[in-house]
């Protein structure tokens, strides 16, 4: 008995191995195998990967950490597309343009989809040439240096570039605020600021005209106090009431102290999209009645609601953020880029209906007003955004909305950029 059901057992393995031995040279042995085999195969979900190239130690790690959390958020509650399962690999660039080229190298070797950084301007830079050879598409959310998307096709920004900025600066002084007497105070040889304060002047004079010298002042200082001190007696003497300074914390500390010293608090200061830092915010408790404006996409108000004039993708942002951070944590302007750059890529995916860079790339230029956090976009043939530009002010030590500009500007003329950066 026992002998016959040991024939058995033997007849019908050998019929088993008979049937993949017979299907094994053609397509229908790998649905056999994954029915009856591998069992386990279809367990797990596709997974693709996207890549973090963030500094998350160094000089600009506040930066890179905030737009990591807004990545981070964005990824749990879009976590698919297409049927793909959706991953994060972080790099860190430790802020330093060496260590930037290892990471870079070392994330594209790990084969992403795309690729989101970074927040430091050099090191976008320096990632620019491996990811156009890679042809890897990736969204730098607030690097501004108009080079990074000028040196690969691949490469696309979430924020405005410098010049943009400078334009939507001067559109809220001379026609929200109607000044005629405005001043500029820039620091000699800051290359980050430069395409700001050449698309600034370049607006006020559209706006102005050729007849009206609206820009009183052109004053350019040094890291010593006498130049700065100059500086502000030169505006004073003007009697400018709008003074565009994009200067640094402990630049502009000095400066409200001499405004205040003379009682010129009825001047308007328009500054640079740093001063919805921390250091900044905490810097300005100490001079309470200067009103500033600066480039910020402020997602709240003083009293914790959504601003208007956004989108619906706002108040989601809001309040998933307020979920997973707790409420306390107020996201900033580098938060909500972060996020903006992880939702374009998400939804280039799923318009592309593929994953590879070139068909991911091609639906990103294809965007139209695409609704996000900070906005809609719409890229030009460069990568760089064509949209408004969000200002921003400080209301009881809140950072709040303060003026959105009429019109989308396109960023500058690269060679005009190149000359200003004495390329």
């Amino acid at each position: 008995m026992r002998s016959g059901n040991l024939t058995k057992k033997l007849i019908v393995v050998m019929l088993l191995v008979a049937m993949m031995v017979t299907v094994s040279g053609c397509s229908t042995f790998n649905n056999f195998k994954k029915i009856f085999i591998d069992k386990d195969a279809d367990i797990e979900d596709p997974v693709i990967t996207i890549g973090v190239l963030e500094p998350i130690t160094g000089r600009d790690a506040e930066s890179g950490n905030q737009e990591i959390k807004g990545i981070e958020l964005a990824n749990s509650i879009y976590n698919n597309v297409n049927g793909y399962k959706v991953k994060l690999l972080k790099v860190d660039t430790q802020s330093s343009v060496s260590a930037s080229e290892t990471a870079v190298q070392s994330l594209i070797e790990a084969k992403p989809v795309a690729i989101i950084g970074s927040a430091g301007e050099a090191t976008s830079l320096v990632a620019s040439e491996y990811i156009e050879k890679a042809g890897i598409p990736a969204i730098t959310p607030s690097a501004m240096n108009p080079l990074i998307t000028e040196n690969s096709s691949y490469y696309f920004r979430a924020c405005l570039t410098g010049s943009q900025i400078g334009a939507g600066v001067a559109e809220y002084a001379y026609e929200e605020l109607g000044s005629n007497k405005i001043a500029v105070i820039q620091r000699k040889n800051d290359t980050t600021a430069t395409a700001a304060v050449e698309g600034f002047e370049d607006k006020i004079k559209q706006l102005a005209g050729k007849k009206i010298a609206a820009i009183c002042a052109n004053e350019e200082i040094n890291d010593t106090d006498e130049g700065l001190e100059k500086a502000f007696k030169t505006i004073k003497k003007e009697n400018a009431n709008v003074c565009y300074t994009p200067l640094s914390t402990g630049t502009m500390d000095k400066l409200f102290t001499m405004v205040e010293k003379n009682n010129m608090t009825n001047v308007v200061f328009l500054g640079t999209r740093d001063w919805g830092k921390d250091d900044f915010v905490k810097m300005m408790k100490k001079h309470p009645n200067i009103k500033i404006v600066f480039p910020y996409v402020s997602v709240l108000s003083s009293q914790n609601e959504a601003t208007d004039r956004l989108t619906e993708e706002t108040i989601k942002f809001q309040i998933e953020y307020a979920n997973k951070y707790g409420n306390e944590d107020i996201p900033t302007d580098h938060a909500a880029l972060g996020y903006d750059a992880y939702l374009l890529l998400i939804n280039a995916i799923h318009n592309a209906g593929s994953i590879e860079g070139k068909d991911v790339r091609n639906a990103l230029y294809a965007f139209d007003s695409i609704k996000c956090v900070t906005g809609e976009f719409t890229f030009d043939n460069r990568g760089n955004m064509i949209k408004p530009v969000n200002l921003s002010t400080l209301k009881n030590g809140k950072i709040v909305s303060e003026y959105i500009t009429k019109k989308a500007e396109k960023a500058s003329d690269i060679e005009k950029l190149k000359e200003a950066e004495g390329e």
